[in-house]
């Protein structure tokens, strides 16, 4: 039987590069050889760890591409060593203590990129709190590039052949620091080379990083994209980020959040009559709201900050708006009494109980009907119906009726959808 050639374009080189971390690097690699991606290879790049860690990565030696454990000159150094053994047509590099969110995460990718130009593919990524998990997404706005990063390094795949010839710049490591993955995208995009965003999640890493310095962060964007020069627009751009770091972090902020996202959002405006002065009092609140839009009292909104609705939908009396994880409503949806929209949860299989959050979309004229139930990470198609009662815990398609625990199709809808919900009422 003749040999399957794999296609190269789209073998996947991942890296991972480690040091001292016996306690993460085998769930890490066991992230990796969980993918259902057949092409792909591993190289693991062990910086001479005494804890360990290289013997777990022994272990599987014989399921590795490339591997080592020997002395380097930190984590970039023995990152361009790792890129420069790749034999595949993408890299991607995932850190130890980090892991691909599914075992169809690499494969997810190509499915939402197909074919694509681009140089670089980059996803969203979900970002791992002690306590916590936050879905983090990238900005499809590449232009921002030229001031920020829209992405995170691990969840992107960079075409080998452009890797290859843009290394990290080590020579750069007493200025930069720990910023070089984003110093090397940064040039890519200066030169003109394609992102495009697939809108998928790809890896979720720890947020307790040798990164997770904000003020320092902000600096090092600012020598990135500045390139070293004294550049006045990049200068304000890193002042106003670096308020805005100072604002969530001052407990006057937090208290003047609580102040307004709980306690005038939740116990002052259920309790106004008239719409026309509840309104401004959400958008105090950030709550993003279309033209004839309308929410009824009684409501319990959590982050109205993370809600946005379109134009000529409504939401009745008594439902639960959970919006931590954030929640879009498209136009003309009817929202009935007493629903619950949820995008928080923990994981049950956690033994600390970690909270996860994951965003709900509605599209428009979905109509949901009374007492039902929306759980985190759902789509609601187009015009789709959820029955009164059901829990939907998987996305429902366009037009499709669903109903029962868990929702299931029970029907089709028409298609030719044609009128704005009125919801509006005197004292409602």
């Amino acid at each position: 039987m003749e040999k399957k050639i794999p296609d190269m374009n789209n073998k996947v080189s991942v890296i991972t590069v480690v040091y001292n971390d016996i306690l993460n690097i085998r769930r890490t690699m066991e992230s990796f050889f969980a993918q259902t991606w057949a092409e792909k290879e591993y190289i693991v790049i062990d910086g001479g760890s005494t804890d360990g860690t290289a013997d777990i990565v022994r272990e599987y030696a014989d399921r590795l591409a490339y591997w080592c454990s020997e002395p380097d000159g930190g984590i970039y150094e023995a990152m361009n060593k790792g890129v420069e053994h790749a034999t595949g047509g993408w890299i991607n590099i995932l850190n130890s203590g980090d892991a691909y969110v599914s075992e169809t995460a690499l494969e997810d990718v190509f499915k939402a990129a197909g074919d694509t130009d681009a140089d670089v593919i980059y996803c969203n990524s979900i970002e791992v709190h002690p306590k916590f998990k936050y879905n983090r997404f990238a900005d499809a706005d590449t232009s921002r590039l030229d001031y920020i990063p829209v992405f995170r390094h691990g969840s992107s795949l960079i075409k080998a052949s452009v890797h290859k010839s843009h290394l990290y710049d080590v020579s750069k490591k007493k200025t930069l620091g720990y910023s070089l993955d984003w110093e090397m995208l940064h040039r890519l995009y200066r030169e003109g080379f394609t992102f495009r965003k697939a809108d998928v999640f790809l890896e979720e890493y720890l947020l307790e990083g040798v990164s997770n310095r904000p003020y320092r962060n902000l600096w090092y964007n600012y020598r990135i994209t500045s390139g070293g020069k004294l550049c006045m627009k990049k200068l304000l751009f890193m002042l106003v980020q670096m308020l805005n770091v100072l604002k969530q972090s001052c407990p006057v902020t937090e208290f003047a959040y609580a102040l307004i996202l709980e306690y005038l959002i939740n116990g002052i405006c259920p309790h106004i009559p008239f719409w026309t002065l509840r309104r401004p009092l959400l958008r105090l609140g950030k709550m993003k709201i279309g033209k004839g839009s309308f929410v009824m009292r009684k409501c319990y909104i959590m982050n109205a900050n993370f809600l946005t609705i379109g134009k000529y939908s409504h939401i009745n009396r008594g439902c639960l708006v959970d919006a931590r994880g954030r929640i879009t409503i498209g136009d003309n949806v009817s929202v009935s009494h007493n629903v619950s929209i949820v995008t928080g949860s923990h994981d049950a299989m956690s033994p600390d109980y970690v909270g996860v959050f994951k965003p709900i979309v509605i599209k428009d004229y979905a109509w949901l009907g009374v007492g039902c139930t929306v759980l985190q990470g759902v789509t609601i198609g187009r015009g789709a119906v959820v029955a009164a009662g059901a829990v939907v815990t998987k996305d429902v398609g366009d037009y499709e009726i669903v109903g029962g625990i868990p929702a299931k199709k029970i029907g089709e809808r028409p298609q030719d959808l044609d009128y704005r919900c009125h919801g509006w009422a005197w004292f409602t």
